[in-house]
């Protein structure tokens, strides 16, 4: 194992089918921190964490959720926000961590709102990036859940990659990049569910009930969005020089931020 964390491929049996997530782990302490990536993304969105000498004693997981980055890409599988969670928990379940930290972006917090119920006993703590909570969060998943699976496959698909390959924006770029290997199936069914469960409003009462240390990371240039004045008593926090992908955008200060709001926890 390298100090960057060990690739590796899981086998999830998941009613009845075997999935492959692939991951990327260190072990630390008995800490774990699981990050959870957005739409369209892999693990990739996480890549600076290996590099940040102040999580050298966590132990550390970042994967691909299934339809995105190297994991199964089944064209027979719902792809709902909540049946990703529940495969996110059997992850969970081959490391067997006693304290659990969740650190998910966009899309990814809505899946991980779903998960926090099934973990509950182990989760300590639950940092917000950017994630789905209300319908207005949604941006390019309505605009694909608008249209046919068929134009969104055979032209929206390739005008987003090529529209996000084109940009000057590195964090774009990296999108473009990422988007490469995530399955248009699973890209379209997914923004489907997220939006769905962003308009019921349900991530939000979720992550306003939950009871423990939690906290919403956002990018200074989204520093007029709604949903900040839906978060009164919840601990919110701007990363300078920022826009959505805030951890790609400005890592120094993003995981230094992180490593503040767990220390000691």
């Amino acid at each position: 194992m390298t100090q960057n964390g060990m690739l590796s491929n899981i086998t999830i049996n998941y009613n009845g089918k075997q999935l492959k997530s692939s991951t990327k782990f260190r072990k630390g302490n008995n800490k774990l921190i699981v990050f959870i990536h957005g739409l369209g993304c892999s693990k990739e969105s996480f890549e600076d964490v290996w590099y940040s000498s102040n999580f050298k004693n966590y132990s550390i997981l970042t994967f691909d959720l299934i339809g995105f980055g190297n994991s199964s890409k089944p064209h027979d599988f719902s792809y709902t926000i909540e049946e990703q969670a529940e495969i996110c928990k059997l992850l969970l379940d081959k490391f067997q961590y006693p304290t659990i930290h969740i650190v998910a972006h966009s899309m990814g917090g809505a899946v991980g709102l779903l998960l926090t119920e099934m973990i509950k006993d182990n989760l300590a703590s639950f940092i917000n990036v950017e994630g789905n909570l209300i319908g207005e969060d949604c941006g390019i998943s309505r605009r694909t859940a608008k249209i046919s699976f068929e134009k969104f496959k055979n032209n929206m698909f390739n005008r987003l990659k090529f529209v996000a390959k084109s940009s000057d924006e590195s964090d774009s770029k990296l999108w473009a990049k990422m988007l490469e290997t995530s399955d248009p199936l699973g890209f379209y069914k997914t923004s489907e569910s997220l939006v769905e469960w962003s308009d019921s409003n349900k991530l939000l009462k979720i992550f306003h009930s939950l009871q423990l240390n939690k906290s919403y990371i956002y990018g200074d240039k989204n520093s007029q969005m709604n949903i900040l004045d839906e978060l009164i008593d919840i601990k919110k926090i701007s990363i300078s020089n920022s826009g959505h992908f805030v951890m790609n955008d400005n890592p120094s200060e993003f995981y230094q931020t992180i490593y503040k709001l767990l220390a000691n926890r």
